[in-house]
This record gives C-alpha cells, structure tokens and sequence, in this order.
C-alpha cells in the first residue's frame, strides 16, 4: 500500500513528555506550545497504560484539531487507530513499516527513527513520510540512543535521504541555529519547550530560529526531484542482478565496453570543468577527485576485462552517445554551473547505487564485487560529497534561468543514468526513446 500524503509541516516538532513539564497538565503544555508555533506534536508514553494513553491521546486531538496541526502517536499503533490519530512515529525495534502502513492506510503520517547511515539508506527503500535521525547529540531525556550523528553526520544523512528530515536530541536555542542550517526539515523539541517557565515564548523563539535559519539546499532539491527516476535505477534487473552476483557476464561485458566509451569523454569534460573554476581551492578539490576517480575505476575495470577476457571492440550505444552529447553541450556552453550539473548524477547516482548495493549483496563469492567497492567505499563517497558542497555553494550565486537549466540538466543526465543500465541489460532488443523527454520521470 503506497503512502498518499503531502510533506508533513516538520518545522517545529514537539514530543510530549509529562515527567518534564514541571508539574503542568499535558493539555497546557501543548496548548501553550501550539500558541507559540509547534507545527506538529508527537504523544510519547512510555509507562501510561493503554487506557490512559488513549484518553490522553483524544483529549490532545481535540486541542489540536482546530489548529490543523498532526497528532502522532509514539510506538503504539493500537492507540493510533484507536483515536484516529494523524500518524505514528516508530523506531527500529517497533512495529515494522510494511505492517503499520497495511493496517494505518495511505493517508495516514508515518515518521521513522534513523539512528545510523545504514538505517537511512534502508529507509530509502520505504516510502515513509519522514525520517527522524537520531541523536543529534546527546540527551538526558533519552539514554538508550546510538552514537551521535553530530553536525557532518547530519548533513550527510540530510543529503542521503530520500525524505524529509526531522533532527532529533539535544534541540535547543543554542542548538537550533546550526541543526536547521543542515538543510533537515524540521527539529524535534521535548525539554527545550515542556520544561520552559515560559512555554509559549520558548515554542515561539525556537519557530524563529528555525524559520531565520532554515533553506533547502540545491542538491537536497533536485534530490527529491529525482526521486522517481533514482528509484528505478534501483529497480533495474542489472542492479538487482549484480547485487546478488547472478549478472550474466555478457551482459556485464556490454556494460563495461560502453562505459569504456563513456568515461572517456567524461574525464575529459570534468578536466575542462576544473579549468572553468575561478576559485583555486575548488579547482584543487575538484582535480584531484578526477584523477582519483579516473585512476581507480580504470584500475578496476582493466582487471574485470582481464578477467573476463571482454571484448571492448564495440560502438557507442545510442545511450552512450545522447549521454556524451548532452555534457558535451553543457561542457561547451561554458556555463561552469551547468557544467556540474550535468556531470554532477555520474558521481552522485553511482556513489549513492554503490552504497544501496553494500547494504542488500553478498560481496564473499560476488564476480562484480570490484565494481561494488569502487562506487561504494568511503573515500569515493567523501569525494563526491565535497563536490556536493561546492554545487549548492554556486548555487546560490545563480539566476532563476540558469537554475532552471541545471535542474533540466541534471535529471536529463540521470534519466541517461537510468537508460545507461538498461541498455547494459537489453542491448538493441528495446528502444531507449524515452531519454529524449522528462516527461513522466518527475
């Protein structure tokens, strides 16, 4: 069953916690926050018994209704239906997604708990309404919590996820300002509000500094733009094939022949893109990634054409060559924006398939293990998240013409992606047309 929300309004979340509201009913704090901006309130009770919980649940619902404002229900989807709650906020040793999704419905919020990068990439393959990563930092109201994401954490599990982010642990004013900076969605708030004298006043100065603070990176954007296209790369027969090491070598062969082909006017142009660069630090970065890049993946793929005694003796695909063509434009127009933008999916997409591939193959025995480790090890993964940086930097330098055309180029350059596979797999037995449109990719 596919979910059929709009984003959820993740701005300032706020999860209850009686214990910590110095003696105040529930129905004040709540009340009182929602004066001062809460956009969404999670009810977490750990001890309450099912029948308080549920009693506590209607009597928030019905402060919170007239606002339009979600209540979601922490762990206890019983409650949640129970009260006809907006949502349910679980974690990863609460109920499974799947089953909360079948008996919730599509309508209904679901938020995740992430507490790790593998647990964000998994929670790409579901299509939940909202990750909560967490901890941020340490906190006293949770104590059985994983190792602290941190800022960098957080601003690479932002940049990861397939959905909106909610940061949670350690929320505060002093904490507000960089969290939200990160790009994430939204913070979650338990003490920094239910223990404030002054409730009202906290809930609104955290809304401030989250509204002063907070902006959707270009990457995090065109991300999500891509999400439709990103997810049936994941879905093609060669990726699932070469996870499980069952791709027939022939078909790998043809694959690795046309990314031959390929790479070699794509170095090229991310040479001619670094002499475009006006800023020597970026320059330097950007040089050095290439060369590494270029080294290791010919390093890796003359050992798997050794190995393999491929033949490299073919023409370009018509893939390939629409492919080659659209950077060489980009390329050509001098634009150093767009420029990136259409290289940019080669090293973002790949790395991002490499990492999703090291979480579902079994590498011991795997005949493309090689191909796996290049795309999905950590020195690659901090090249490309550098070159990240530098994109939304320049991003937002640009005018609305020429962000509209980096959008353009960089969904065009991962629908090639996508057919760059396909093809791998199908050869001439299929038309590849659809790469001449977006239409219905976005």
């Amino acid at each position: 069953m596919m979910n059929s929300n709009p984003y959820p309004d993740l701005k300032l979340y706020l999860v209850t916690d009686r214990e910590l509201s110095l003696g105040r009913s529930l129905e004040e704090v709540v009340s009182e926050a929602v004066a001062g901006g809460v956009t969404i309130v999670q009810l977490r009770e750990k001890n309450a018994s099912t029948g308080e919980f549920v009693e506590l649940a209607i009597r928030l619902k019905t402060i919170l209704k007239p606002y339009g404002i979600p209540l979601i229900i922490n762990d206890r989807l019983d409650v949640a239906l129970a009260v006809d709650a907006e949502g349910l906020h679980i974690g990863q040793s609460d109920m499974p997604y799947e089953i909360a999704r079948k008996l919730l419905g599509p309508e209904k919020i679901i938020g995740l708990s992430v507490e790790n990068m593998d647990d964000l990439l998994k929670a790409n393959e579901l299509d939940v309404d909202y990750v909560g990563i967490s901890p941020v930092y340490g906190t006293p109201t949770k104590t059985d919590t994983a190792e602290p994401f941190g800022l960098d954490g957080l601003k690479e599990a932002v940049r990861l996820s397939m959905h909106p982010t909610v940061a949670i642990g350690g929320m505060n004013k002093s904490t507000a300002a960089d969290v939200i900076s990160t790009g994430c969605d939204g913070i979650a708030v338990v003490s920094a509000i239910s223990s404030a004298e002054n409730i009202r006043e906290a809930a609104s100065e955290l809304k401030k500094i989250v509204e002063d603070n907070h902006s959707t990176s270009w990457c995090q954007q065109i991300w999500r733009a891509s999400d439709r296209i990103y997810k049936k790369i994941l879905g093609l027969e060669f990726i699932s094939d070469l996870s499980d090491g069952t791709l027939d070598v022939d078909i790998f062969s043809r694959y690795i022949a046309q990314d031959e082909i390929y790479l070699g006017n794509y170095y090229r142009n991310m040479f001619a893109l670094a002499d475009m660069m006006d800023d020597e630090a970026d320059k330097e970065l950007f040089l050095s990634f290439a060369q590494s890049g270029m080294e290791g993946e010919k390093a890796m793929h003359d050992l798997l054409i050794e190995r393999y005694g491929m033949d490299m003796d073919v023409k370009a695909s018509v893939v390939t060559v629409g492919y080659n063509d659209l950077i060489q434009n980009a390329i050509n127009s001098g634009n150093k924006y767009c420029a990136l933008a259409v290289i940019l999916p080669c090293m973002w997409i790949y790395n991002r398939v490499g990492l999703h591939i090291l979480q579902m193959s079994q590498l011991e025995n795997n005949p493309y293990k090689e191909w796996i480790l290049e795309y999905g090890n950590e020195e690659f993964s901090e090249g490309v998240n550098r070159v990240l940086d530098i994109i939304d930097a320049w991003a937002k330098e640009v005018d609305q013409e020429t962000a509209d055309e980096m959008n353009r180029l960089y969904l065009m350059a991962a629908l090639y992606e996508y057919a760059f596979w396909d093809y791998a797999y199908y050869g001439e037995k299929k038309s590849y047309e659809y790469t001449k449109s977006l239409e219905g990719w976005i």
